[in-house]
């Protein structure tokens, strides 16, 4: 009976200490992003929601517990702030950052941001994928990063666009170009 609760106990050691907060992947198509100074941001229209689905306990020799796949994201309302997070960061790099709608793009702007979260439920909610898209006045992307939780959704650190964003942002900032 003690070598099962130590078995738990390393096991919750190494799930809360050994999490993984995801993987952010950034390609910038122009390296002159530093010279834009005035950010439009999208707000979106919804966040992306995955349902929570439990999984099922395995009864084998050594009991399993065996995830089940997701179902596909579906639209909820804004769930974070995710627009305000950006703009704080864009403005920490010198921006003069303004948060609309799509349609309302104002005329005296350098570069429009989007992004897109999707979230799910462990506890709380928690940001499964964030993708940012800097696109600039003639409508190219000049640079994207995306974030997505690690594979193994059951280890993570409670991602939110708070400890996500500002790692983002910075490497489009600072970043080098990729083609």
């Amino acid at each position: 009976m003690r070598s099962v609760k130590n078995i738990v106990l390393i096991i919750g050691f190494c799930s809360l200490f050994c999490s993984c907060a995801g993987t952010i992947k950034t390609v910038k198509y122009s390296d002159n992003i530093s010279e834009y100074k005035k950010a439009y941001i999208i707000s979106a229209e919804n966040s992306q929601y995955i349902k929570f689905k439990p999984g099922l306990i395995m009864p084998t020799p050594f009991v399993a517990y065996v995830t089940l796949p997701d179902d596909a994201a579906e639209a909820h309302k804004i769930i974070g702030n995710t627009d305000v997070v950006i703009k704080q960061q864009l403005e920490k790099y010198g921006f003069t950052a303004t948060i609309g709608k799509r349609g309302d793009t104002p005329e005296d702007f350098d570069v429009i941001i989007e992004y897109q979260d999707t979230w799910r439920w462990d506890f709380k909610k928690i940001l499964d994928k964030l993708e940012i898209v800097f696109i600039s006045k003639d409508g190219k992307i000049i640079a994207q990063s995306t974030y997505n939780i690690y594979k193994n959704k059951e280890l993570h650190n409670f991602p939110t666009p708070e400890k996500e964003v500002p790692k983002m942002i910075k490497e489009i900032m600072t970043g080098e170009i990729k083609q």
